[in-house]
C-alpha cells in the first residue's frame, strides 16, 4: 500500500497529538502507547523500523498476568 506524502504527514500528526494527551491508566493504555510510538516511528523511517530500535519494542506487555504499571512506564 502506497500513502502520499501528505496522508503521511496526517498520520504523524494524529499519532503525535494522541501520544501528547494520553495517559496511562492501565496496561492496556500502555499497549497502545507503544503500538503508536512504533506506528511513528515506522511513519518517519517509510515503513521500516531500525535494528537499533528495534529492541525497544520486544518489551511490549501480552495479555495475559498482569505486570505492575509503575515498572512498565518508563518505556
Amino acid at each position: 500500500m502506497f500513502l502520499s506524502r501528505s496522508s503521511i504527514d496526517v498520520l504523524k500528526d494524529l499519532i503525535e497529538n494522541r501520544l501528547a494527551i494520553m495517559s496511562i491508566g492501565d496496561q492496556d493504555d500502555l499497549r497502545e502507547k507503544l503500538t503508536l510510538k512504533r506506528a511513528l516511528i515506522e511513519l518517519q523511517n517509510n515503513g521500516e523500523i531500525p535494528a537499533h530500535i528495534l529492541g525497544d519494542f520486544a518489551d511490549i506487555p501480552r495479555r495475559g498476568r498482569r505486570r505492575k504499571v509503575g515498572l512498565l512506564q518508563s518505556a
